[in-house]
């Protein structure tokens, strides 16, 4: 996609837990800024969290901070009723086989709505915020005039990028000024612009954000420029994990019932709750004999005592003689915790982590791999930081500043030079179902049932590009297709094979369908269509055109149901 005719690139990121966009201009394009205005209380912030409010009757209220101040306030008033809040609804697209257009999204109370609609509402409104700003700094500015860049994890399957891309698209974003970017590949362009300490040419990219772990490696090249040496990898190991494991520590002490009516009828001090663990979190070091205090409302105390049967005391009793950990009431409004307590809710995610990253590295392929760049919301925790140097010890951990700002700032300087990421390695083998001459040696387990020599094989696997290939970003492959009805339909289909033989074997899926429609002046059988893959962006690109002619179209390889 040519951005030399756009005057500004703007980036979302788009994260699990908090979201925010950044832009420069053509004229300056490493001069990127970002949105400082974010409210959450007496904070301000870079970001805004990643929260969508309905009104009773399911229209856009709010998104963000304000989304959830404005449910306090409704809360605390007790005309919360029929509002609806959704968190975290990003995660829904983590794994991506069974996401569909009409996958739901489940609100803080538990009931669904239908995700694109939800993704929809929060990129539009991140647009229009996004369209003031530009507007209050220059004038004369057209939407036209915009490239707009959308992060996603680099581990995402192909049906996710589509997903985001439609609820983009129905946000009022152009398809065509729509690039996506991989959040490891954007925050290692931010990092490689800033001139960082990493020794030798190749490097591991860990993005740690609230949802996923991404993991990615990279090769300097001349020019500025870098190709990614190995295909994306990770898991579900953010730090939402680690919100949660405190959410369950909560429960233990007051009771899941006094957790459950926090949300609906003390939502204020909920979400105070929440906020003030957020930067316990990252300042959290982790020494042994430390007590961590947290500052607990006075409702939660209240809550309990109305909801439970046991007193305050006989819990925390409970919680000592389970765990063997000290913890200590502090007056009406603190609970101190031993340091070791803390740690246990770090140290699930972050030892599958680092038991992941290791076996990364064992690679033979990967032994020139000595530093890590450590970008995303979640490696700003010093705790997380210390588990991962004492982890893999020997190699150097890079921790750029504002490291949750380096996959959005990336992102923006990707957006006016996509080229700059040379070549991908390929996820799967994709291609494909043709019909071949059968070949006795190559055909197994198939008969030639009329010992034709001509005989056509069905179901065999044309293959484009196979799994752990290096493709070029721009490296094109091209599939004929003759007609023989007014719309074509070309099913692709992808395998973690690295030589199938027919679209029916083990691990070989259906990825999508592309259609095309053909013209009705010519026979069909003096047309042929040209049909153009490119499987070294950051998504799957494809274009057909009649042969001969000039006129190229872009498809839609649909892979959601």
């Amino acid at each position: 996609m040519a951005t030399s005719s756009h005057l500004i690139v703007a980036a979302f990121d788009f994260g699990t837990t908090y979201s925010g966009y950044a832009f420069s201009f053509k004229e300056d394009p490493s001069k990127v800024q970002t949105n400082s205005n974010w409210y959450a209380g007496n904070l301000v912030s870079l970001k805004t969290s990643t929260t969508v409010l309905l009104t009773p009757d399911g229209a856009f209220h709010s998104f963000g901070f304000d989304a959830e101040d404005q449910y306090s306030n409704l809360s605390i008033d007790k005309n919360h009723q029929g509002w609806r809040l959704f968190r975290r609804f990003k995660m829904v697209l983590h794994g991506g086989k069974n996401i569909s257009r009409s996958s739901t999204v489940e609100d803080i109370q538990g009931f669904p709505h239908p995700a694109m609609e939800i993704f929809t509402m929060a990129i539009r409104f991140l647009r229009e915020h996004l369209l003031k700003a530009l507007m209050l700094q220059k004038t004369g500015i057209s939407e036209s005039d915009i490239t707009y860049i959308l992060t996603v994890p680099a581990i995402w399957d192909d049906m996710g990028k589509q997903f985001m891309r439609e609820a983009a698209v129905e946000a009022g974003i152009d398809d065509g000024r729509l690039k996506l970017a991989l959040e490891p590949e954007a925050a290692a362009i931010w990092c490689e612009r800033l001139e960082s300490s990493l020794h030798g040419d190749t490097f591991m990219v860990l993005d740690l954000g609230g949802g996923t772990a991404d993991i990615s490696v990279h090769e300097r090249r001349p020019g500025g420029t870098m190709k990614i040496i190995r295909q994306a990898s990770g898991g579900p190991w953010g730090g939402i994990y680690v919100d949660d494991n405190f959410v369950s520590f909560l429960s233990e002490i007051f009771g899941e019932q006094t957790m459950s009516a926090m949300k609906t009828e003390e939502m204020f001090d909920y979400f105070d709750i929440v906020r003030e663990f957020e930067t316990k979190k990252r300042t959290f070091h982790g020494e042994t004999d430390a007590m961590v205090t947290f500052q607990v409302p006075v409702s939660a105390r209240a809550l309990s005592e109305k909801l439970t049967t046991q007193n305050l005391g006989d819990r925390l009793e409970a919680y000592r003689k389970k765990h063997g950990h000290k913890i200590i009431l502090r007056g009406d409004d603190k609970l101190s915790v031993q340091s070791i307590a803390m740690r246990s809710w770090f140290d699930g995610s972050l030892s599958k982590l680092i038991e992941h990253m290791k076996s990364v590295l064992k690679e033979p392929n990967m032994k020139g791999i000595s530093s890590v760049l450590l970008v995303g919301g979640f490696g700003e925790s010093e705790y997380v930081r210390q588990k991962i140097r004492s982890g893999i010890p020997g190699m150097q951990l890079v921790v750029p500043s504002e490291a949750g700002l380096a996959v959005l700032k990336g992102a923006v300087m990707f957006g006016h030079n996509p080229s700059i990421v040379t070549s991908r390695v390929m996820p799967f083998t994709y291609g494909v179902a043709v019909q071949q001459v059968y070949d006795a040696k190559k055909h197994r387990g198939v008969r030639n049932p009329y010992n034709d020599p001509n005989w056509l094989v069905p179901d065999c696997f044309e293959v484009y590009v196979r799994v752990n290939e290096e493709v070029a970003y721009d490296q094109k492959v091209t599939h004929l297709s003759t007609p023989s009805a007014l719309t074509s339909a070309i099913p692709v289909y992808r395998t973690l094979q690295t030589k199938p033989l027919y679209i029916t074997d083990p691990g070989c899926e259906h990825l999508g369908t592309l259609y095309i429609t053909n013209s009705c002046d010519v026979p069909f059988e003096e047309q042929e269509q040209e049909v153009t893959f490119q499987f070294g962006d950051t998504e799957l690109l494809v274009t057909c055109k009649p042969r001969g002619s000039e006129k190229e179209e872009k498809l839609t390889l649909d892979c959601l149901v």
